[in-house]
């Protein structure tokens, strides 16, 4: 009996997880929508000076972001 209320515990809980992570993507990929909405965009920072400027302003080399054509010519 004992372990019949045990797996029915252990059960629940994985479900009660799987729901909570289920609802968190839900409420992420809503957060997203609307932020695309307002025309707000992610940060990168510059891989040689650190500065953070917006995505779409940055140059993306080889898997790294930089700020301008002189930090790219520095640091390759």
């Amino acid at each position: 009996m004992w372990k019949l209320i045990f797996w029915a515990i252990v059960i629940g809980l994985i479900i009660q997880v799987i729901k909570r992570n289920l609802s968190a993507k839900a409420n992420r990929a809503s957060e997203n929508q609307k932020a695309a909405e307002a025309g707000i965009e992610n940060m990168v920072e510059c891989d040689q000076c650190h500065v953070h400027l917006p995505r779409s302003e940055a140059f993306l080399v080889e898997g790294k972001f930089y700020c301008s054509r002189a930090h790219i010519k520095s640091d390759v």
